[in-house]
């Protein structure tokens, strides 16, 4: 059976998804019901019997009456019919049922669906034009193409942007195909799948001419209207062009007032707009438009189609694909069906679109008296294998229809006489051509230069529409006036002038003459092609002289198209062709008197050569000299302020050496001065390079010390790949170093994959070294600080056994050599900060104890340095860092006194480190946490002991000094922010320690809102927990139950599902938290894990650990 839709009465019936719609409102039934209905609406209004419906339905399956019952039943209340008062089928008793209401066919593709003399109109057949809405009663031959149209038209619908692109060759019928089948199809009273077109408009853009696009797609718009209203009403095309470039929302804005005023009717569809955009190739490829207009329309385009309340279709040759492609709003709803290629017509099909409409005209065929076959045969088997079948079959019939005889048969003799389809165009074509008089028939070259034309990529001929006013002469006037007379030219207004246009490029390329013209005048097209394009970049640059034609070649092609009479330059290109003529005359001018004087000047060079000798010599000499200092300033004298921390110093060298490099044209390592630099001179570069990144990276400016670091790195992996077979132990040891720093800075943002791999690349420069110098201290040192690199790196990913095998490699080798060495004091700065690194593993693994005394050994390491060189900066940072770290641990343990005296001399450590370079935002940083870190130690100890607090800084105090030294920069907001919470926190911890109530509550609700500003990160959410359980304590103390539980929930929801064993704080808030919250959940292996440490949790929060309890 059928798979076509239908209508039966208001009811759409689609037969491919066994549904009945009738507007928003969809009936799903059986299959096997779906084939009784097809089967009564295919006999309407005749009475079919059980029997027959079964044999029609079920085949040689045995069946009773019953299963035909429930068929009728479910069909009945599908339709919201009844019974006893049918409207849809009637039971006619011991007879059978038949249908009562209408039943209508909208897609006819059988002889037997149509009646004799049902068309009216003249000739069924429209010759070169398309297609249009008048014609649909005719259209036959494409029922499978409108319907996938109508479906996907549909989809597009629901899917929210109701957009379909058709695609197919010239000729190939889109535009009838969207005229008279699809559009036709959405304008009935039922529409299609409960949408319907209540307006439609359409819009030919080969009819457009230049600057006057956005007005002709108002123009188009206008031409909406509902219920003789204009949709847009009371606007002119210049208003509205305006408002479509500039304010398409107010555009959609007006669609959908005037759809709110249509009535609903017994039929409930959605009603929409609709637009039919033809030869969008026009828009995507000519010259006239400039790419921001061919932007803008697209993106109306766009917004018509996702506004809800237009539909938009458009059609494009398929040869312009490519440029289709370009346009991704073309291409955003090709997989979900927007797009639809149009193929050539099947026999079967071309045979529809010969007889069917022949059928409804009351037309008969002739028979060919030597072979017999009738005529249609004969057209169908022609047409069957002809590029440009459409428009050729469609003229051919139409002059059959002219000529046809009395009786209204369609005769085999005009046919053999026109010469068939192959040659019925050109053949009418040449014949009225020959029919001319000689002086009309001179004037179509001219004509010709008018219509014809190239795409932008000057590979496609194509026609556009001329000016009526463009023809010069009387004979002009007169060939394009028989030619429209006999319908091979069309004529229309545009713009409110009167144009004409071939009525099908067809003809463009089946009259043999036009051929010919093309084929002699295409040098003429393609320059004409590219003159247009040029000319107006060149307007939109206004007037811009780069843009002007070159001297030589096109200059010249240009230049013969203005003298070739047969084609009529415009203005613009006029204008464009005589600036470029007078800019090369400038040129030629100026290139005339540079020649004279480069002949003086080649005199003057010869004397000045010999001075230039002489000067050379003495430059070679002064740079030897300043390479010598540079090499010292940016090697052994960087190296020392490194060693002491001064920061601002190396800067200072960096940036005089970094000039050194500009002043000589050397910042590129491409350019040819760079490459004639000595060996040395390019390492030296390579070293500033990464002293700048250094300077960078201690100053917190991790993207320009990456640049600078990546950098510094091409120009040393250059060195290296010239001296691979014997390398410089200097340049594998700079080599290794900028791959730490590039793995540090990886390690910062988090990259491991790319950390380990630029550490261990560091690790595999310093085993090189090892092997060109194995007793070299320089050697053991570097490959010790790559062990050093990579067990930071495991130990950050919690793999302890490898991070702590990587140390003790690394310490093994800088034990051996501060044997060597025992006054180096950044060899010991370095062996101390693996001692700490050694201990921080120890802690990860619940021993801190022997954590406290590895700390201990790393100060007694740093102790003989320190005495030779009291302010070696990163003497004292290691020192500080590691007094901070046995801090923490007595502060875990409780054991205040000895923390708070450790804690003084770190303080004083990171006092004078800052006092040293006050730039280094991570000493200020540090100095300030542990600031407030003392709060919470110095009340517990003046608790303990019952000092007075006189004897500490006070948590007011702290506040004051930091919003101090913030206030003279907002660079550093983010920072402030921080440390300012991390004060606060103290401060609460302080007051609450001291049983000051008041104070922590009000510090509490300010640090509560200033969280609220915070994006929370998974690295904070441990602070937060804290927090929380600062809340909670408070609660407590206020007898606020219900937020003492929240709080400690909240503190609980901030602990990472997973984490180590040995992890102190996150131990103490499990169990903190759990015991506050009285939860029956286990926490013993916590409680085990802080017992193993020595920690008490009782003692930092001894209130909500106890066992006094407030009502629950």
């Amino acid at each position: 059976m059928s798979k076509q839709h239908f209508f039966f009465g208001p009811w759409q019936v689609n037969p491919a998804s066994n549904s009945l719609q009738q507007g928003a409102d969809i009936k799903q039934i059986e299959p096997k019901a779906m084939d009784v209905l097809i089967l009564l609406c295919q006999h309407p209004g005749e009475v079919l019997s059980p029997d027959d419906i079964v044999e029609q339905c079920w085949g040689h399956t045995v069946v009773g009456d019953n299963p035909l019952h429930k068929i009728i039943t479910q069909l009945r209340k599908a339709l919201g019919d009844s019974a006893s008062k049918p409207q849809f089928i009637e039971t006619i008793r011991k007879r059978g049922y038949r249908t009562l209401a209408e039943v209508n066919y909208p897609l006819i593709d059988h002889d037997n669906q149509i009646e004799q003399n049902t068309w009216q109109g003249g000739s069924p057949f429209p010759g070169l034009r398309a297609f249009d809405a008048k014609d649909a009663e005719v259209f036959y031959g494409r029922s499978e193409q409108v319907s996938t149209l109508l479906k996907r038209m549909s989809n597009q619908v629901q899917f929210g942007r109701a957009f379909c692109l058709l695609l197919g060759p010239s000729g190939s019928g889109k535009s009838s195909l969207l005229n008279a089948g699809v559009v036709p199809q959405f304008m009935r009273p039922q529409g299609f799948d409960g949408i319907g077109i209540v307006s439609h408009t359409c819009l030919d853009l080969a009819d457009i001419s230049q600057d006057r696009l956005f007005t002709d797609i108002a123009l188009a718009l206008l031409d909406l209207d509902i219920n003789d209203i204009p949709v847009f009403d009371g606007m002119t095309a210049e208003t509205l062009a305006v408002m479509l470039q500039q304010d398409m929302p107010k555009v959609i804005a007006q669609a959908k007032q005037a759809l709110a005023t249509i009535e609903q009717t017994d039929i409930a569809i959605t009603p929409k707009l609709s637009i039919f955009i033809d030869r969008l190739e026009v828009l995507l490829s000519s010259p006239l438009f400039t790419e921001p207009e061919i932007q803008i329309a697209l993106d109306m385009i766009e917004s018509l189609a996702t506004s809800g309340y237009f539909m938009v279709f458009s059609a494009c040759r398929n040869d312009f694909y490519p440029q289709v492609v370009s346009r991704p709003s073309l291409m955003a709803g090709k997989a979900s069906g927007s797009h639809f290629d149009l193929t050539a017509p099947n026999r079967t099909e071309l045979l529809q679109m010969i007889r069917l409409p022949a059928k409804a005209a009351g037309l008969k065929w002739d028979t060919d008296p030597q072979t017999s076959t009738p005529l249609d045969e004969l057209l169908c088997a022609e047409a069957a294998n002809n590029p440009d079948a459409l428009p050729m079959l469609q003229y051919t019939l139409q002059e059959l229809y002219i000529q046809r005889d009395e009786h209204d048969t369609l005769l085999v003799s005009v046919y053999q006489k026109l010469g068939g389809i192959e040659g019925a165009i050109g053949q009418k074509a040449e014949g009225i051509f020959a029919a001319l008089a000689a002086k009309h028939q001179h004037s179509l070259s001219k004509v010709l230069s008018l219509l014809v034309t190239l795409s932008a990529d000057e590979t496609n001929i194509t026609s556009r529409a001329a000016r009526l006013s463009q023809l010069s002469n009387d004979n002009e006037t007169a060939l394009v006036q028989t030619l429209i007379d006999n319908r091979l030219f069309v004529s229309h207004l545009q713009n409110g002038q009167g144009c004409f246009s071939v009525a099908h490029e067809a003809l463009l390329r089946r009259w043999p003459r036009v051929l010919q013209w093309i084929e002699a005048h295409r040098d003429s097209l393609r320059v004409n092609a590219r003159l247009t394009v040029l000319s107006q970049r060149w307007q939109d640059e206004q007037q811009h002289k780069a843009y002007l034609l070159a001297e030589g070649k096109p200059l010249q092609e240009a230049l013969a198209l203005a003298d070739n009479p047969l084609f009529n330059l415009d203005t613009e290109q006029h204008a464009f062709i005589h600036a470029s003529k007078k800019s090369v005359g400038v040129k030629r001018l100026a290139k005339m008197s540079t020649i004279a004087v480069l002949c003086m000047l080649t005199l003057l060079a010869v004397f000045m050569s010999v001075k230039s000798i002489q000067a050379e010599q003495f430059a070679k000499q002064k740079q030897q000299q300043a390479e010598s200092l540079l090499g010292f300033m940016v090697g052994e004298f960087a190296d020392k302020l490194r060693s002491v921390g001064r920061m601002d110093l190396l800067d200072g060298i960096t940036q005089k050496s970094m000039e050194y490099f500009a002043s000589n044209d050397q910042q590129t390592n491409a350019s040819a001065a760079y490459k004639k630099l000595s060996y040395q001179s390019r390492l030296q570069h390579g070293q500033a390079l990464a002293a700048k990144a250094e300077v960078a990276y201690s100053r917190g400016d991790n993207s320009k010390a990456l640049t600078a670091f990546i950098d510094s790195q091409k120009i040393l992996q250059a060195l290296y790949d010239e001296t691979r077979n014997a390398p410089d132990i200097e340049l594998l040891k700079l080599l290794g170093a900028n791959a730490f720093w590039v793995g540090q800075i990886a390690l910062n943002d988090r990259k491991d994959a790319e950390t380990l791999k630029q550490f261990e690349l560091y690790r595999d420069y310093s085993i090189k070294m090892n092997q060109i110098a194995p007793d070299n201290i320089d050697s053991w040192i570097e490959l010790s600080y790559a062990y050093n690199s990579l067990g930071s790196l495991f130990f950050n990913q919690n793999n302890f056994s490898n991070a702590q095998r990587n140390f003790e490699l690394s310490l093994e080798l800088k034990k051996k050599a501060l044997v060597q060495s025992p006054q180096d004091s950044l060899l010991a700065s370095s062996t101390a900060d693996t001692y700490s690194w050694i201990a921080s593993t120890a802690m990860k693994q619940g021993d801190l104890e022997l954590a406290l005394s590895l700390h201990e050994q790393a100060q007694a390491v740093l102790a003989a340095p320190l005495a030779e060189t009291p302010n070696n900066a990163p003497l004292l940072e290691i020192l500080s860092y590691s007094l901070i770290h046995q801090v923490n641990i007595l502060s875990a343990q409780a054991k205040w006194q000895q923390a708070y005296q450790k804690s003084e001399t770190a303080y004083s450590l990171l006092d004078n480190l800052f006092k040293q370079d006050p730039e280094n935002r991570s000493w200020r940083e540090r100095r300030f946490n542990f600031q407030a870190q003392k709060l919470g130690i110095s009340a517990q100890l003046a608790k303990q002991n019952g000092l007075p607090l006189s004897d500490f800084t006070t948590p007011q105090k702290l506040l004051e000094q930091l919003a101090k030294e913030y206030a003279f920069t907002n660079k550093v907001a983010n920072e402030y922010e921080q440390l300012n919470n991390k004060v606060i926190f103290e401060a609460i911890k302080y007051y609450q320690t001291l049983a000051q109530w008041q104070d922590s509550e009000q510090l509490l609700e300010q640090l509560n809102i200033n969280l609220k500003k915070e994006h929370k990160t998974p690295s904070s959410n441990i602070f937060w927990a804290e927090v929380a359980l600062l809340n909670a304590t408070q609660a407590k103390h206020n007898q606020q139950p219900n937020l003492m539980i929240t709080s400690c929930k909240l503190a609980l929801a901030n602990v990472p599902e997973k984490y180590h064993p040995f992890e102190i704080e996150i131990n103490q808030i499990v169990v903190v938290a759990n015991l506050c919250l009285q939860s029956k959940v286990s926490i013993a292996e916590q409680i085990s894990a802080l017992n193993k440490m020595d920690i008490n949790v009782s003692t930092h929060y001894p209130l909500l650990t106890s066992k006094t309890s407030i009502p629950l």
